[in-house]
């Protein structure tokens, strides 16, 4: 009876390590794709830029300028306004705050710090056929002229 205890354990742990592993992978997956993905904004390359968008990527700015509302860019939007210049061009400098993922989907905290704002992004994405696919970026920008004052 110990012996099967005994070898249940084990199993146990080898179930766990490669669960680890795997989440590990994933974590350097994604980490690697967002790091990419945010190398194309800043460059203003909306065709490298598009490959890690699912169909469905919505951008959802609260509060933007001021407003009071909330404003949701589709994905086809979002990539004609950087091929216009209106989003990216500039180098921001990302620093991961959080990577959590379950199963099929994660959330991405990064502060993407600029030479005029700091953003706070939180991505949501969702594995389809094996690649992770952003569905979701809502920005917190702050103007570093604001945090200064």
């Amino acid at each position: 009876m110990k012996f099967l205890f005994f070898i249940a354990m084990a199993l146990t742990q080898v179930v766990y390590a490669m669960a680890q592993n795997n989440t590990g992978m994933e974590y350097t997956t994604i980490q690697k794709n967002m790091e990419q993905y945010i190398a194309a904004v800043d460059a203003g390359d909306f065709r490298n830029a598009e490959k890690f968008l699912d169909n469905e990527f919505r951008v959802v700015l609260n509060n933007y300028n001021n407003s009071g509302t909330v404003v949701s860019i589709g994905r086809e939007q979002y990539l004609g306004m950087m091929e216009a210049g209106k989003v990216g061009g500039n180098k921001r400098i990302p620093s991961f705050l959080l990577i959590d993922i379950h199963e099929n989907a994660a959330l991405v905290k990064i502060k993407l710090e600029g030479e005029k704002n700091v953003f706070v992004n939180y991505y949501n994405l969702v594995k389809k056929k094996n690649e992770w696919m952003i569905v979701n970026d809502q920005p917190q920008i702050t103007s570093k002229t604001e945090n200064h004052q």
